[in-house]
């Protein structure tokens, strides 16, 4: 059932069950024999109390500044009642002319007794129904406005991603050009098809997890070109669940930031990176030492600031991201508790 429609189920059970059931415990039957007109005014009456205040009394009072309204139609509603309670049994009005001493609820007739009675039982019901209702209303209000939210946010920090990726890599392959490489033909093949696979997949939600290991493997590719033989890569990935879905791009950052860190051209220096999917769990892993001289401020970087914040919208209480910064060896182990998500729907 669609929880917007929580509020009409609860009006039809009222209504059609738990109303009935109330006025059968009066002696219906006798008073439809003798009192029809009295018995059909009486229960219209209850229903119309029941919507007056369910559908306009409680959404007044929730609008802010129109309290007056409200009571007015609540004074309402009570004179009615009144009126009604007065019916005489064919419908005249004959009964509100009794002596004062007589008009105590305990001294009223029965049929009134079951009038007032009924009417504070509905009116009840009715306010109580009417305040959850609205109150389920604004939850599912902030609940909406929550998620816009996020999807703006999350839009956001996705739109940052290819210029990020656009930065980082058109420094390398400026580099091989200023420096005459033989590798700057090779370097830019590879480019154009980095690119193809970010603008064809950076538009899906969720992706195999296996292209996201062949992307990251043909950024490795790429970097090696400008590399000398002081640093050694390790890449490892196992896909082990063929079902395994993530993020486009969302490993990437770690990986940009190891090259850019973890890079000297006259010390010796190791960047490894794992990678495994399997039992609806994604483990990522980036080790990799840091060179004083390649920082240039404090604090984390724009690209993890942004993978922190996807991080947290896409996989809210569903991942751990570890960093640590130790003896000049910066790690990254990041777990995802992913859902089975078919990639192509």
């Amino acid at each position: 059932m669609n929880n917007r429609n929580l509020p009409i189920f609860i009006d039809v059970i009222f209504c059609v069950i738990l109303l009935p059931l109330m006025i059968m415990f009066l002696p219906v039957e006798r008073w439809l024999t003798h009192h029809t007109f009295f018995v059909l005014i009486f229960v219209v009456w209850l229903y119309v109390v029941y919507f007056l205040h369910r559908k306009i009394t409680v959404p007044l009072i929730f609008s802010g500044k129109k309290y007056l309204a409200a009571l007015l139609i609540l004074v309402f509603t009570v004179i009615l009642t009144w009126l009604v309670s007065g019916l005489d049994w064919h419908g005249d009005f004959l009964r509100h002319h009794r002596p004062a001493h007589q008009r105590h609820f305990l001294m009223l007739h029965p049929r009134e007794q079951a009038v007032w009675f009924l009417f504070f039982v509905v009116s009840t019901f009715s306010f109580a129904v009417g305040l959850l209702t609205e109150l389920y209303h604004q939850m599912l209000e902030k609940k909406e406005l929550e998620q816009e939210k996020s999807k703006a946010e999350l839009a956001l920090y996705k739109a940052q991603i290819n210029p990020h990726f656009l930065f980082n890599t058109l420094n390398t392959l400026y580099g091989l050009l200023i420096t005459g490489s033989e590798k700057a033909e090779q370097a830019f093949m590879q480019f154009t098809g980095m690119m193809k696979y970010m603008y064809s997949k950076t538009s899906a939600d969720f992706i195999p997890v296996s292209d996201e290991a062949e992307y990251i493997r043909q950024y490795i590719d790429l970097q090696k070109l400008r590399l000398n033989g002081h640093t050694a890569v390790s890449f490892e990935s196992e896909e082990g669940d063929d079902e395994a879905v993530i993020a486009p791009m969302l490993l990437i950052t770690f990986v940009e930031n190891a090259f850019k860190y973890g890079v000297s051209s006259h010390i010796d220096s190791r960047i490894d990176i794992w990678l495994s999917s399997g039992d609806g769990r994604i483990s990522f892993s980036v080790r990799n030492r840091i060179f004083p001289e390649s920082l240039s401020g404090k604090g984390e970087g724009i690209g993890i600031a942004n993978c922190r914040k996807r991080l947290s919208l896409i996989y809210p209480g569903a991942h751990s991201l570890k960093i640590t910064d130790s003896d000049g060896v910066f790690a990254v182990n990041l777990t995802i508790m992913y859902k089975k998500v078919n990639p192509m729907k």
